[in-house]
């Protein structure tokens, strides 16, 4: 089984690389409204999604400041 799991901060919690990008952007001339930043993982697997949970909590994101989908990939 494959899984792709996305990380991204909670909302209110700053985003220093986000913040950053739409600076750049704004500066060379975009127009955006909002950029955040967040990793993807994929993994492969025969772990079922509960154990892609633990991982998620242990060690792929900080359960503070982060949140995370999982979803199952074809």
């Amino acid at each position: 089984m494959r899984y792709k799991i996305e990380i991204f901060f909670k909302k209110g919690v700053l985003d220093a690389e986000g913040d950053a990008t739409l600076n750049a952007l704004k500066s060379i001339g975009y127009s955006v409204g909002n950029v955040s930043s967040g990793r993807i993982f994929t993994i492969e697997t025969s772990l079922k999604k509960e154990k892609i949970e633990e991982m998620c909590n242990r060690l792929l994101a900080n359960p503070i400041i982060h949140d995370w989908k999982i979803s199952v990939l074809k």
